[in-house]
């Protein structure tokens, strides 16, 4: 008897090629953490289109369902995901103007090298931020001083019941850290932009700055800052200042050059991970009476 597994993947194969339709696949390879379980299906998509259709195979065969970028900023379980992961990339781009409609798999470094191209500015952050459009409106991705709250005209997203949506930032519900689709079973599909005329070479001498101020960060495999920041405070210091800069949980570290960074060393579990986080918060708590919350989601069977 078919599944509820082979079932979806049958209606993925309907309009996707089967070398792109994956049961039992391993996440990991996909995670800048490069931890973490095997999706039910995983299915990779190239168009808007591909990830509307797939979404909706999903709801279809009642199967749970989790879009992934480029898995910059997620802690996916050893346990892996159940349903659908859809690897979003969808990377079509049209300028109008000092305007930029993005699907939500664009890789934000591609967007603002071909918006310095076009000689489209404001949107040189994004060339040190890792990630997908998407990603990046998701959780208001940004770099301290600016965010990219700030140059989103509208939002397009498919909701539950499968229609399409037009949201503007005031909809969007902006803040630190966080969208309204962060609480919402709603799917960024795809994102305008708003920039500014300027010439080419300005805008890379811009991009070359944002670059210099990532080179201070820790390499290796991490998502970046593990969390937010408290008010008036920085993550990083607190957990230095505890003690912590080093410490290491089998093959999961805390980053000797920044402290908000947890560090895969080379065979860390996403549980070595989750632990270190988890022991991270507890000693500034103890220490500083500070509650850290996490900016990385958790995907996946935690239980």
């Amino acid at each position: 008897m078919a599944t509820e597994k082979d079932l979806l993947k049958a209606r993925l194969c309907d309009f996707l090629p089967e070398a792109r339709v994956r049961p039992d696949a391993s996440l990991a390879r996909h995670c800048n953490w490069k931890a973490g379980g095997p999706a039910d299906v995983l299915v990779e998509v190239h168009a808007a289109k591909e990830l509307i259709a797939a979404v909706c195979c999903a709801h279809a065969t009642h199967q749970p369902v989790t879009v992934l970028g480029f898995g910059a900023n997620v802690l996916v379980s050893d346990a892996g995901i159940r349903g659908l992961v859809v690897l979003n990339r969808a990377e079509r781009l049209v300028f109008r103007g000092p305007s930029v409609d993005a699907d939500s798999g664009t890789n934000l470094a591609l967007l603002a090298k071909k918006a310095a191209v076009k000689g489209v500015g404001g949107l040189e952050f994004l060339v040190g931020i890792p990630g997908t459009v998407g990603a990046a409106v998701y959780g208001n991705a940004g770099t301290g001083s600016t965010w990219i709250s700030k140059i989103v005209e509208d939002v397009q997203i498919l909701k539950q019941d499968g229609s399409l949506v037009s949201l503007s930032p005031e909809e969007m519900d902006f803040s630190y850290r966080h969208s309204r689709v962060k609480s919402t079973s709603e799917i960024i599909v795809s994102v305008r932009l708003k920039g500014f005329s300027a010439f080419e070479k300005q805008i890379l001498k811009r991009m070359d700055e944002f670059m210099l101020l990532r080179k201070n960060q820790p390499g290796g495999s991490s998502t970046g800052s593990v969390f937010k920041n408290p008010v008036g405070d920085h993550a990083g210091r607190l957990i230095e200042a505890a003690g912590l800069k080093g410490y290491q949980i089998g093959g999961a570290e805390i980053s000797a050059m920044h402290a908000n960074f947890i560090l895969n060393k080379g065979g860390a579990s996403a549980s070595d991970i989750r632990r270190l986080i988890e022991f991270a918060k507890f000693k500034v708590y103890e220490k500083f009476s500070v509650s850290l919350k996490e900016e990385i989601q958790y995907l996946g069977d935690w239980s």
